[in-house]
């Protein structure tokens, strides 16, 4: 990131000074947020602990157009939707850690079934719904989202917490522990150190959890021009998952499980170096910048679940299993990103221009083993492996019109993809060559200092998957148009934001039984409104008010249940919460609500035995939080927080998830947590 003084351009005023950044969504800072020419939310940590939340989808249950189906009550396999895309895996939007993509493979494989990151670890996370898609990619239909983790602080500091959560109807309690310390050692050097433990039960019999978070930051400043990030992370998670209920055994008592074999299990290890330096003294730019991101992770994860060869649907709750099936899966991911930024001053019109380009290596392993139960013989279903090669390229100009009160900004992006399929139980091979031209083009206007409108229209896609291509090689990316019409506020007082989205998709892939393989054979349409206000009154600055609306159409546009809301959509969705601080006690009141949703194509109402399909209810839930500064000082601050998460005990379900897709998966119910936070 770059800073321009005042005096190289006429067009700022005496005492202001340009920021100037390679990224369109900077440093993912609540400040810039104001201008942004699309919809965003930044959650800071201050608004994350306020909300007494658990984990990082719970949070994100702040933001509208985001619903979460929590398949385990401790945060460790988040399901998340972006304006009604499918939640499974959270595999329809582009996560990124510190803007390296988090993604186990960002093209073969986008399914977040190891989501390496752990709430205590962040310091705020960025929610970009539109406008990132040029420089961001693939999988960035539903937008970008960007965890930040805890900066290295300039004087040395540690921080201790413990949050200690007690489920009604859970077993042991749920203990996340965390320990950072760090600090700048010299003026050239910086080295943080972090380590994050969450062990215990959710709300549910068969929820064992032992997770463990390890990171390593290192900044050092070689010189004025010069910079060195480093990262290094190792993520270990062992989970009891404990499935879907039959209608029947969820009235008779919803924190059971009828699943016992079904559990996961995964470790990764992920890496990134970023050098930055500073190209200023070339005589083409007043400003310029150029970057190197090196990254990569090994991950291992598998997945074991019980599974019926018998009658009836293989994971129906009410029936025992046969066989016990895992999903064993490796993958070794590499990638380069060399880009330069620079910017060009002018009286009439100003200039930031982004240039890179990105290859990326995926090598996936992809096994599935079942094993009989009555005699313990073991079959391997599949055994396939996806060699990628992926090379993109971007570019992007932001012209500044008007002294900057216009900004427009016109890219491309090209992505070129060579995924090599082999197929070893078959000895087969295929190969799927891809290539496509993504614009993008966003606008923002300054209609005063405080209103900013804005608009975008931009090109996304999704990859070929290595569970679509099944060996025939044929399939095509997912390919859709985004669109988005706003407006923002934000005043000393209050911050108010409107937008209209539109989300066409031209290739949604179906299954097609018949083949045994995805086909492209599906249009959808997500459309809808976003509504977000937040009110602080200078006259009582111990009050804070957040209120926030989503009003989604999304429907199946083509094939036999044309006209039909898509699967686990609701249309409306609203979000609220008050905060007072009385002597010091920081009270907070949220809550959230979501209507009903249908869980088929068909939109069936009626639910079966099974509880395979039909209506899922509405469901609202209200959490309270208090907490205080019981120490601050200039020797530390020690922070308390009790919160009642669920406040009420709502019981609701979602329909079943992945290795359990038959059946009420119960939500969580209403839990108790102590949280102290030591900062010295």
């Amino acid at each position: 990131m770059l800073a321009l003084n005042a005096q190289a351009t006429e067009s700022l005023s005496a005492d202001e000074v340009m920021v100037i950044t390679g990224s369109v969504i900077g440093t993912s800072s609540l400040e810039e947020v104001r201008d942004y020419p699309g919809n965003r939310t930044v959650l800071t940590q201050d608004e994350i602990k306020k909300s007494g939340t658990l984990s990082i989808d719970g949070a994100l249950q702040r933001v509208p157009g985001i619903k979460i189906q929590d398949e385990t009550g401790t945060g460790v396999l988040p399901n998340i939707s972006v304006r009604g895309l499918k939640a499974s895996r959270s595999g329809h939007a582009q996560f990124l850690m510190d803007g390296v993509p988090m993604t186990l493979a960002p093209y073969g494989h986008t399914g977040q079934s190891i989501f390496p990151s752990t709430l205590s670890t962040l310091d705020r996370i960025d929610v970009v719904r539109g406008g990132a898609a040029v420089q961001y990619g693939p999988n960035n239909v539903g937008g970008v989202i960007n965890l930040v983790t805890k900066p290295i602080p300039r004087d040395w500091e540690t921080e201790i917490g413990n949050k200690l959560t007690v489920f009604e109807g859970g077993d042991t309690p749920l203990n996340d522990f965390y320990l950072r310390t760090g600090g700048q050692v010299s003026e050239q050097f910086a080295i943080q150190l972090e380590g994050n433990f969450l062990n215990g039960d959710s709300f549910r019999e068969h929820t064992e959890t032992d997770v463990q978070n390890f990171q390593v930051k290192v900044e050092w400043f070689v010189d004025d021009l010069q910079s060195v990030q480093a990262f290094v992370q190792h993520y270990d998670a062992e989970t009891d998952m404990p499935g879907a209920l039959t209608p029947a055994d969820y009235q008779a008592d919803r924190h059971q499980s009828t699943r016992p074999y079904d559990f996961f299990d995964a470790e990764t290890t992920r890496w990134h170096l970023r050098y930055t330096r500073d190209l200023s003294s070339l005589s083409f730019a007043d400003l310029a910048e150029a970057e190197v991101l090196l990254f990569g992770h090994h991950a291992e994860r598998n997945f074991i679940w019980g599974f019926n060869s018998g009658a009836g649907h293989w994971a129906d709750p009410g029936i025992e299993s046969t066989h016990i099936r895992t999903s064993p899966r490796n993958f070794d991911v590499y990638g380069v990103e060399p880009k330069i930024n620079f910017y060009l001053a002018g009286n009439e019109v100003s200039q930031n221009w982004i240039i890179g380009t990105r290859f990326v290596h995926e090598d996936i392993d992809y096994r599935l083993t079942q094993t009989s139960i009555a005699d313990g013989s073991t079959t391997t279903p599949r055994n396939w492996q996806l060699k990628t090669d992926a090379w993109a390229a971007y570019i992007s100009n932001e012209i500044g019109l008007m002294q900057d009160r216009l900004k427009l900004t016109p890219g491309l992006r090209y992505e070129s993809i060579d995924m090599q399929f082999h197929d070893l139980g078959k000895n087969t091979s295929d190969d799927n060559q891809v290539s496509e031209l993504l614009p993008g083009l966003t606008l923002a206007y300054h209609l005063t200092e405080e209103w900013v409108g804005y608009a975008n229209g931009q090109r996304s896609l999704r990859a070929p998957q290595i569970a679509y291509i099944r060996g025939k090689g044929e399939e095509g990316m997912e390919l859709a148009w985004n669109y988005e019409l706003g407006t923002r506020f934000t005043g000393e007082e209050s911050t108010f934001n409107i937008a209209l989205y539109r989300i066409d998709f031209e290739d949604q892939l179906q299954w097609n039984s018949g083949e045994q393989s995805f086909d492209n054979i599906g249009e959808t349409r997500h459309q809808g409104l976003e509504v977000e206000g937040s009110y602080s009154p200078s006259a009582l600055p111990e009050l804070s008010l957040h209120l926030a609306y989503n009003y989604l159409d999304a429907e199946q546009r083509e094939g036999k249940f044309a006209g039909n809301r898509l699967p686990y959509t609701s249309k409306h969705q609203v979000i609220w919460d008050a905060s007072y601080d009385l002597r010091g006690y920081e009270t907070t009141l949220s809550g959230l609500y979501f209507s009903d949703a249908f869980s088929d194509n068909a939109n069936t109402t009626e639910e079966d035995a099974r509880g395979a399909n039909g209506l899922i209810p509405s469901y609202t839930v209200w959490n309270l939080n208090v907490g205080k500064d019981v120490i601050a000082n200039d020797t530390g601050t020690l922070r308390v927080n009790l919160t009642m998460n669920n406040l009420f005990d709502k019981a609701y379900y979602f329909r079943g998830i992945d290795v359990s897709p038959v059946g009420r998966y119960p939500a969580p119910g209403r839990s108790y947590s102590l949280d102290l936070n030591y900062t010295f």
